[in-house]
């Protein structure tokens, strides 16, 4: 079997020589069946143009794949000539089974090689018909009309039989590719939305980190030689934001290098009480306010909320300029969250300094739940960020 596959995959790979040494082979096999069975008395004796007629034949074995019609058009015209003609024995008829076969295989259109077939039985039928009424020695008996239709048959059916084979499993190797680029696409777009939803990530948390340390720092400079334990204050601060915000930043880098890195737990509106305390500390007093009952929401809603909220205090304490104030309230409907974070800012004056990639990555979180944000200068001055995310009935 191994030899069998062996030999099968040699000739695949060299089609032309395995194609030269099977033509050799089918004229090396005319020599013993020209002279065997015993040539009739009334047998036309072997000539010239007798030994073309099965010469070349066993020669279109040589573009048998390329051109397979072509090749047993040639076979059957010159081998039926050869049998009309009164020359002794088969004369090409190996190298006609071999061209059936090969006609079978390698014609992609199956009504083409469907067709040669009927039109190759018709005329073997006619030329068989003709010797066998005509042929006064009565050499073509009904035995070997039905013998050769056998051969002619099976040979033209083995095939069609390998080519249905070898077509079933291109479809299936063509179908494996597919599904396999598909998921490689698959795999790369869930790459890409992974990696811009760490981005955002890092952009909030070292956007709200380093907006509370340059308030704080810019407070300890004009404290600086006034008040000592302000300026020690403030730079605790400093101190505590960095590292909290190097422990975040060293998490999602983390992602980023480590497919397998195990995901810290994620921020949750509960957390938002330390913003407060961050914002208050910063210099930008903030009020919270609840409504309804709190609840556990889905992770990715407590999340996007946590950020959209961060993000918005963010923004407040960078833009909304000095003795600003802001308000948070988390509205818990029955199905959304509703948030709103305002301030009492430069509203109007500032809304061109808020565009950036935080209202855009905000904008990015609230469309993926299919929810909807508001963001821009409110009426009374200061600025306002209003945001619905769908949530599941409890």
């Amino acid at each position: 079997m191994r030899g069998r596959l062996a030999t099968a995959g040699w000739a695949s790979a060299n089609p032309r020589i395995a194609d030269f040494l099977l033509a050799l082979l089918v004229v090396l096999l005319l020599f013993p069946t020209s002279v065997w069975p015993t040539p009739a008395a009334d047998d036309r004796a072997l000539d010239v143009i007798g030994w073309l007629l099965m010469l070349i034949p066993s020669a279109a074995l040589l573009f048998r794949r390329a051109h397979p019609q072509i090749a047993l058009a040639i076979g059957t015209v010159l081998g039926f000539a050869y049998w009309v003609s009164d020359y002794p024995n088969g004369g090409a008829s190996i190298a006609i089974v071999v061209l059936l076969y090969s006609a079978a295989r390698y014609t992609t259109d199956r009504r083409r090689a469907t067709v040669s077939l009927v039109v190759f039985t018709i005329v073997l039928l006619m030329v068989f018909t003709a010797g066998y009424f005509w042929d006064d020695e009565n050499e073509v008996t009904l035995g070997l009309i039905i013998v050769n239709l056998i051969v002619f048959q099976l040979s033209w059916l083995a095939g069609d039989v390998i080519q249905h084979r070898e077509a079933r499993v291109s479809t299936l190797e063509d179908q494996v590719r597919k599904a396999e680029v598909e998921q490689a696409r698959r795999t790369a777009e869930a790459v890409a939305a992974e990696r811009s939803r760490i981005a955002r990530e890092l952009h909030d948390i070292v956007a709200h980190s380093m907006s509370v340390v340059i308030v704080q720092a810019e407070g300890a400079k004009r404290l600086v030689g006034k008040d000592d334990d302000a300026v020690l204050e403030a730079l605790g601060a400093i101190e505590s934001t960095g590292r909290t915000n190097l422990n975040d930043i060293r998490g999602v880098v983390g992602l980023l290098r480590d497919d397998d890195a195990e995901l810290a737990p994620a921020a949750e509106l509960s957390a938002i009480a330390g913003l407060v305390d961050h914002c208050a500390a910063a210099g930008l007093p903030v009020t919270l306010s609840v409504i309804g009952e709190p609840r556990g929401l889905p992770a990715m809603i407590e999340l996007s909320g946590y950020r959209i909220v961060q993000e918005s205090l963010t923004n407040a304490m960078k833009h909304a300029g000095p003795r600003a104030k802001a308000a948070i309230t988390l509205d818990y409907g029955s199905d959304e969250l509703r948030i709103s974070v305002t301030d009492t800012g430069r509203g109007a004056a500032a809304s061109r300094e808020h565009a950036g990639y935080g209202l855009i990555g905000m904008r990015e979180r609230v469309e993926a739940f299919g929810g909807e944000l508001h963001a821009g200068p409110r009426t009374g001055g200061g600025f306002v960020v209003e945001a619905n995310l769908p949530v599941s009935a409890p």
